[in-house]
C-alpha cells in the first residue's frame, strides 16, 4: 500500500485528538461570581491542554518527517501505525484526567501517572514503527538519513523522560506534570531540526 492513504487516515485522527483537547476546557460557573478567579482556579486544565496539544503537534510532524521517506507500506506498519493512533486518541481523556484530578490527593498520582503511561506506550509505538522501517530498506530507502536516526535519539529520550515521570508523578504528581512540559518544550524547540532535514 503506498504510505499516502496511511497518512491520510493518521491525519484524520490525529485532528480529531488535538480537537477534542478543547473540550475539556470549562466555562466557569457563574456561581462563582468572579470570572479572573475562576479562570485562574483552572490554570492546570490549561497547563495540561497546551502541553498535550504541543506534545500532539510533534508526533504529527515527526509522523510526517517519517513517513514522508516511505515507499510503501505492509500489514505490520499499518498495525503498527493503528497502535500509535491508539495511544493518540488516549490524549484527551488522560489529559482531563490529570488536570480535573492533579490536587485530589492520593487520587492524583494515579490520575497523572496514567497520563505519563500514555506517553510512554505512545513514545514505544512512535520508536517501534522506525526502527521497523529502518531495518526493512525495501519500505524506507532512505532511512539511513540523519532525520530518522534522530527521530528514533528523540523518541528513546521521550521514552526514558516519560518513564521517569511516571515513577515522579507516584511521589510528587505535579513534578511530572512539569516533567512533562519540559519535554514538549524540548520537543517544540527541536523540531525545526526533522523538518527541515
Amino acid at each position: 500500500m503506498k504510505p499516502s492513504r496511511l497518512e491520510a487516515f493518521s491525519d484524520g485522527v490525529f485532528a480529531v485528538a488535538i480537537t477534542l483537547l478543547v473540550f475539556n476546557l470549562r466555562i466557569p460557573d457563574i456561581a462563582d461570581g468572579h470570572l479572573g478567579r475562576a479562570l485562574a482556579r483552572q490554570w492546570p486544565s490549561y497547563f495540561a491542554y497546551v502541553m498535550s496539544f504541543l506534545s500532539i503537534g510533534i508526533i504529527w510532524v515527526n509522523h510526517h518527517s517519517i513517513f514522508d521517506r516511505v515507499v510503501m507500506v505492509h500489514r505490520k506498519v499499518l498495525f503498527a501505525n493503528l497502535g500509535l493512533l491508539l495511544g493518540i486518541v488516549s490524549i484527551p481523556f488522560s489529559t482531563s484526567l490529570a488536570a480535573t484530578w492533579y490536587n485530589q490527593g492520593s487520587n492524583a498520582k494515579w490520575a497523572i501517572a496514567l497520563y505519563c503511561a500514555i506517553w510512554v506506550y505512545t513514545s514505544g509505538m512512535f520508536i517501534f514503527i522506525i526502527s521497523h522501517l529502518m531495518s526493512h530498506e525495501h519500505l524506507a530507502p532512505n532511512t539511513s538519513g540523519v532525520t530518522l536516526k534522530s527521530l528514533l535519539r528523540k523518541g528513546y529520550i521521550g521514552i526514558s523522560v516519560y518513564l521517569i515521570a511516571t515513577i515522579v508523578a507516584l511521589f510528587i504528581p505535579i513534578a511530572a506534570f512539569f516533567i512533562c512540559f519540559a519535554l514538549a518544550f524540548y520537543y517544540v524547540v527541536g523540531v525545526q531540526e526533522e523538518v527541515t532535514a
